[in-house]
């Protein structure tokens, strides 16, 4: 559901005429629900795909197992990118971490060039699996990965939630979670960043991550996302809403699941779900 908010309008707004993603159009809108949900309604009526859906405000922002995503109205960069790949059903989890691996690109790129960061520290963003960016530990941008079949017979639509703390201060937060987030603004120590330049920069490498995928080397994508993860061999763990598992990492399968082996039983489990800590 659409809503007003007259006083959010995120430099974002004044270049969506002349964006494309996959030469589908940037729809802007000052306050949704959700991008994931308008995304969905907008596939509903036959929008192409690249289809991206941004917002300067959600009302009821997605995260993952079921959190609500907090935003600061302008101050974060949110959107949602409708897609219709042609691989595997149980390969879309790979999209969903190359678009994380992209946010991380992008941020790393933009610690790199400030003046007042250390350029060996840009290493310090790092995914954390199944989709989220870290900055020295703290969140800066999560994805929300959602895909459903529009009508009877037809392979599923994949929706990919982006959520990045672009331009918040520390007192932005709310107390509670302030010492695990983080923003771009605060990593890097500027004043202001533009939104624009965030989602031109990062739908730049998440573009060249869609070409790999989908000219048939997913073997070549997880192989780079890999090298973005703990190194196999690692000491891992992996907590879920009722249990924790911990083991040795084995490997990132080609679904984008984990196969870890547990320390405490010796079988190995293939997660699909849960989150690395």
């Amino acid at each position: 559901m659409r809503h007003r908010a007259p006083d959010v309008k995120p430099d974002l707004f004044d270049e969506a005429p002349w964006v494309r993603f996959l030469g589908a159009p940037l729809e802007v809108h000052e306050s949704l629900d959700s991008t994931n949900d308008e995304a969905f309604r907008r596939a509903l009526e036959g929008a192409p795909e690249g289809l991206v859906v941004a917002a300067g405000h959600q009302t009821s922002g997605k995260g993952r197992l079921g959190r609500t995503w907090l935003d600061k109205p302008g101050r974060s960069l949110m959107f949602s990118i409708l897609l219709k790949p042609p691989i595997p059903l149980q390969s879309y989890p790979l999209l969903s971490l190359g678009l994380a691996w992209s946010a991380a690109l992008t941020a790393r790129s933009r610690l790199a060039r400030s003046a007042e960061y250390d350029r060996r520290l840009a290493g310090e963003v790092a995914l954390k699996w199944p989709n989220d960016v870290l900055h020295r530990g703290r969140k800066l941008c999560g994805v929300l990965a959602e895909s459903r079949a529009l009508h009877p017979g037809e392979s599923p639509v994949l929706v990919l939630g982006v959520g990045m703390n672009v331009d918040y201060r520390e007192e932005d937060f709310p107390e509670e979670v302030r010492a695990r987030a983080t923003s771009l603004s605060i990593a890097t120590g500027e004043d202001h960043i533009k939104l624009s330049w965030v989602y031109k920069v990062m739908l730049n490498w998440f573009d060249q991550v869609l070409r790999i995928a989908y000219e048939g080397e997913l073997g070549f994508l997880l192989t780079v996302l890999q090298t973005e993860l703990p190194e196999p061999g690692s000491r891992v763990r992996v907590a879920f809403a009722d249990r924790a598992l911990e083991g040795e990492l084995l490997e990132l399968t080609e679904t984008g699941a984990l196969r870890v082996r547990d320390e405490a039983t010796g079988a190995t489990e293939i997660l699909t779900a849960g989150v690395m800590e």
